[in-house]
């Protein structure tokens, strides 16, 4: 089997993967440093009924969210670059999964706005990564496999 070279536009999708794990990163890292004052917020925001324990678990696991993202953006990255079409798949469904949790979250409006902010850039490197993903070269570089039809005979 041939190896197939890479387009050149691949670079870009994986230099988007990049940045879209450092800005969900960078927010985990905030998200520590700032975690009284966003349960505060969140708390004031929700009323007399919040569960501060309940919000401080949600506040924890997208900590814990972004470094199980961070490990298989690893294992993602290194099969993007040899070519693996299941990467491929999986970064569509991720950038689409993305967009719709922060969709979600902008909805909610259960944070401050310095975190809407940082999501809605994230959303524009995650538009941005799926419109990369789907360039026609990119995508022919992860064509399945065609079969050779019974009509064609071999050479």
């Amino acid at each position: 089997m041939t190896e197939k070279t890479a387009p050149p536009e691949l670079r870009r999708v994986t230099t988007l993967l990049l940045v879209n794990l450092g800005l969900s990163a960078l927010l985990a890292l905030l998200f520590l440093i700032f975690h009284s004052v966003l349960l505060d917020y969140q708390a004031a925001h929700i009323g007399a009924g919040a569960d501060r324990e309940a919000l401080s678990i949600g506040l924890w696991s997208r900590v814990g969210g972004v470094v199980v993202i961070g490990l298989v953006y690893v294992v993602l990255l290194r099969r993007i670059r040899a070519g693996h079409r299941r990467a491929f798949v999986r970064v569509l469904i991720i950038s689409v999964v993305s967009l719709l949790g922060i969709a979600y979250l902008l909805s909610t409006g259960q944070y401050p706005v310095w975190v809407e902010v940082e999501q809605a850039v994230q959303a524009v490197v995650l538009v941005a990564l799926l419109w990369a993903v789907t360039r026609p070269a990119v995508r022919a570089h992860f064509a399945a496999p065609t079969a050779p039809s019974a009509a064609t005979p071999p050479r």
